[in-house]
């Protein structure tokens, strides 16, 4: 699949637009206000400082399909390396423990940079590397609390043949909402919790990124991964909580369905 091809899917695929934030009357955000530097179809990089935290925001078109995003704050840098082809997402950084007010941060970011983008409904400029960024923003925001960002690696997806038809989404499963799935998650002791819950019946449940009524401006994917870390969260306290330190392994298994879940189909 080409570049341009990526990303009219996704633009197609962008049906949960939520522009409440955008009212007629309230003044547009400039590039000023997200201290954006370069902006064009292969990048997107800024600097921000945001309640004394201080920003650095670069995604960069590396080759084709293949992008390498840079987050720092407070001199604290998160590296992705994020490959469109075959799915798959390599984080490189190193012992890196955001704060609840970093994350906090993060998301402020996302907010006004998503604002930006998408005032007065305007999708014409939309390129895969705001999109990046934009996905990357929220899920860095939304790790446990306690956790440590380092070296890993998803799965790529496995190309279909007749000899692994069972193989379906490699690490990505679709839900639908209003529909009922088992939730699994284990606590920090070890035990596995199994739970039947209803697919966005509580606070959006099985969505990947924030809760109902988010300010995010794309459609989001609802997964299985995505019910499993927010089903732990609801339950132990929460994604960016302070009681919430048992759900750092579903938090890393729902890294792809964040970035390509919507790109697999799971819309909901």
């Amino acid at each position: 699949m080409k570049t341009l091809n990526l990303k009219l899917l996704l633009l197609s695929l962008i049906v949960n637009i939520n522009f409440s934030c955008n009212k007629p009357n309230e003044e547009n955000i400039s590039s000023e206000t997200i201290g954006l530097e370069t902006q064009d179809s292969n990048s997107f990089s800024g600097e921000k400082e945001i309640n004394n935290n201080k920003l650095n925001y670069n995604v960069t078109l590396i080759k084709e399909e293949y992008y390498l995003t840079q987050l720092n704050i407070n001199n604290q840098q998160l590296i992705a390396k994020v490959y469109f082809n075959n799915q798959h997402i390599d984080f490189l950084s190193e012992n890196i423990q955001l704060t609840t007010e970093e994350k906090s941060t993060l998301l402020i970011l996302g907010q006004e940079i998503s604002k930006y983008l998408f005032q007065e409904g305007n999708t014409k400029k939309f390129t895969l590397p705001e999109y990046t960024l934009l996905r990357l923003l929220e899920y860095w925001a939304r790790s446990p609390k306690g956790f440590v960002e380092n070296t890993r690696s998803t799965t790529p997806k496995k190309s279909f043949t007749k000899s692994n038809k069972k193989l379906n989404n490699e690490g990505i499963t679709c839900i639908r909402k209003n529909t009922y799935v088992v939730a699994e998650y284990d606590t920090s002791s070890g035990k596995t919790i199994n739970k039947n819950v209803e697919v966005n019946g509580n606070l959006c449940l099985g969505r990947c990124g924030s809760g109902c009524g988010s300010w995010f401006s794309l459609a989001s994917a609802w997964t299985k991964d995505c019910l499993d870390h927010d089903q732990c969260g609801r339950d132990l306290g929460g994604s960016t909580d302070p009681n919430d330190s048992n759900c750092g392994d579903e938090y890393t298994e729902a890294a792809d369905d964040f970035l390509f879940g919507v790109i697999r189909g799971c819309s909901g």
